[in-house]
């Protein structure tokens, strides 16, 4: 079984424990994803664009940026394979949302394993609104079977 973890910088314990649960170490091929995401840059060349500056970072501040979140990914994606060694580590740019549906079509992968949100963003109870837009779009348009991971919160109950 090829199973597709899409990290997200805090999310690996999550998907060891799940992994360990769910399947022997001996039946599976692990593909650690981590998508740098552009969207964010769009928004600012956006921004520039309307205030009729450049619309394009230039020069050292772009070299440095880039850098940054090469080196970041990089620690991202050596910290998954510390706690799932053997695993195959992809590294994409783009839309997450998008780079991950395409990755799991590419890499041909039976299961992709994701968080519904990172903890750093609003903590919702299940529900409609609790799946943050790149993984409502790839529970959409996944070409295999999605395994949603939630933290435990037992004393969470919805009233």
């Amino acid at each position: 079984m090829r199973v597709l973890c899409c990290l997200d910088g805090t999310n690996i314990e999550q998907i060891t424990q799940a992994l360990a649960t769910l399947l022997h170490s001996d039946t599976r091929s692990v593909g650690l994803l981590y998508v740098t995401d552009r969207g964010p840059h769009e928004e600012m060349e956006r921004l520039r664009l309307r205030h009729l500056r450049p619309h394009e970072l230039r020069g050292p501040r772009r070299e440095q940026m880039q850098q940054a979140e090469q080196a970041a990914s990089q620690d991202i994606l050596n910290e998954g394979q510390r706690f799932i060694p053997g695993s195959e580590l992809l590294n994409r740019e783009g839309r997450p949302e998008r780079e991950i549906v395409n990755c799991a079509v590419e890499w041909n992968a039976d299961l992709i394993v994701l968080c519904p949100r990172s903890p750093g963003g609003p903590t919702l109870p299940p529900g409609p609104r609790s799946v943050g837009h790149a993984a409502r779009f790839v529970l959409d348009h996944a070409p295999c079977p999605v395994l949603l991971i939630r933290p435990m919160t037992r004393n969470q109950v919805p009233r």
